[in-house]
């Protein structure tokens, strides 16, 4: 798994193919039906997978679901303000959007030494 950059911590497993269908395609229905306005507010509380970046995969974050949920709402959207409440910096996401000024990423987290090593202010 070291080739794919996949880390120890996202095991291979049957069903994993079926399980990243389901987690992205809750948040991707969301995140359509917030676009037609069909609802003012989407939670998918079987996701959340966020620490998954261009070319690694760690913490069971196979994919980064919150960005493909946000680049679903960016075909309606002009801005979104993503807001990351965790013990750890949302750094899969701020990664992604870095470059853009479409997407405002902002991640209140308890440790910065933690997983994944990032966020910290000193």
């Amino acid at each position: 798994m070291q080739r794919f950059n996949v880390g120890e911590d996202c095991p291979v497993f049957e069903g994993l193919y079926e399980f990243c269908q389901i987690s992205v395609g809750g948040s991707l229905a969301g995140a359509v039906k917030l676009n037609r306005k069909v609802t003012d507010i989407a939670i998918n509380w079987a996701s959340g997978l966020r620490h998954a970046k261009k070319s690694e995969a760690p913490v069971f974050c196979y994919i980064n679901v919150i960005v493909l949920a946000i680049l679903e709402l960016l075909k309606y959207q002009q801005h979104i303000l993503y807001v990351d409440i965790d013990i750890h910096h949302g750094d899969g996401v701020e990664e992604a959007f870095y470059t853009t000024d479409r997407i405002m990423t902002v991640s209140f987290h308890q440790l910065g030494e933690y997983f994944p090593d990032t966020g910290d202010l000193r």
